[in-house]
């Protein structure tokens, strides 16, 4: 099945460079994501393009992962190297830096109003004051991969390396759990692009179930998992991917789920079972990675934008 491409509105709207993962933008009316030092914005009745916000991030493809909080209507986004803003989305205007990582920071949330909680490739996570740029805790964790904030209940989790997992207290980074999850022996078809290559043991992308107990990881050995947020118990594993599963979003009220995989496919599959009920072929495995709004499925492939509409 295919997906449907987004289009510009001026030649300034076109991506010069990879595009990130989308994110609903705080309006409701846009879907947005980054790319070099400009973030993009595409309407979501029209589909197009028409408004670029300049940004200070020097990521090309973007190792940011855009976050927005629809409350106050603030965005985070890579700023510099190794540093993270937070702006305005009305105005647009930067709010606070934030500077102390020794490496490109990969996320960052909201936790609270005034909290953000940040990972980075200097192998830590901190917990910063929003209004003040202040850095209020760090914590040492090898190789963070993916940020995840469940809004039911606080928590923060962070995936990295050989299937580790921590939960922690968002406001406070106090450590609620680790778990260590299973992984598998994954191989690169035969004859394919990567074969002879070694699959990474790393959770590479996470979201928490709406239930606040499961989280949704996406795996280097090419597998989603559901798993209890407490004890690691792996409820579900879905299988059918032939590459590193690199985007994950969960739509309860249809009982979906949906990821994204360097295989260079969207696939969609039952919440309660193991089926897989649609694959969309992107054509390319350059994937950036996707969101759920308003029923559709929002991917970054390259410089494109495109929607898959939901069974």
């Amino acid at each position: 099945m295919s997906s449907l491409h987004l289009k510009p509105a001026a030649p300034a709207c076109v991506p010069d460079s990879p595009l990130g993962a989308p994110i609903p933008w705080p309006d409701g009316r846009h879907v947005a994501a980054n790319a070099g030092q400009r973030i993009f914005l595409w309407d979501v009745q029209t589909g197009v393009c028409a408004r670029t916000l300049e940004t200070r991030a020097i990521h090309s493809p973007p190792m940011f992962h855009l976050a927005s909080e629809p409350g106050l209507g603030r965005v985070l986004e890579a700023h510099e190297l190794r540093a993270f803003a937070v702006w305005d989305s009305g105005d647009w205007q930067c709010l606070q830096t934030f500077k102390g990582h020794g490496e490109p920071v990969r996320a960052a949330v909201f936790v609270e109003e005034d909290r953000v909680v940040s990972i980075s490739g200097d192998g830590t996570a901190q917990l910063w004051d929003a209004w003040t740029g202040e850095s209020l805790r760090l914590m040492e964790f090898r190789v963070p991969f993916a940020l995840a904030r469940d809004p039911v209940t606080g928590l923060v989790a962070i995936s990295g390396h050989r299937g580790s997992v921590v939960v922690l207290d968002g406001p406070t980074l106090e450590v609620r759990a680790g778990l260590h999850l299973p992984m598998v022996e994954a191989r690169y078809e035969k004859g394919g692009a990567r074969e002879g290559g070694r699959p990474t043991h790393g959770i590479h992308a996470l979201t928490w179930h709406p239930d606040g107990e499961h989280l949704l990881g996406g795996g280097g050995d090419f597998v989603a998992r559901m798993f209890h947020g407490q004890t690691g118990r792996v409820v579900w594993e879905w299988h059918g991917h032939s590459d590193g599963v690199v985007a994950v979003a969960v739509c309860a009220e249809r009982g979906l789920l949906c990821t994204g995989s360097y295989d260079g496919t969207v696939r969609v599959w039952s919440l309660h079972s193991t089926e897989c009920l649609a694959v969309h072929d992107l054509g390319a495995p350059d994937i950036g990675g996707l969101c759920l709004s308003g029923g559709v499925i929002y991917v970054t492939v390259r410089n494109e934008l495109r929607v898959i509409p939901l069974p």
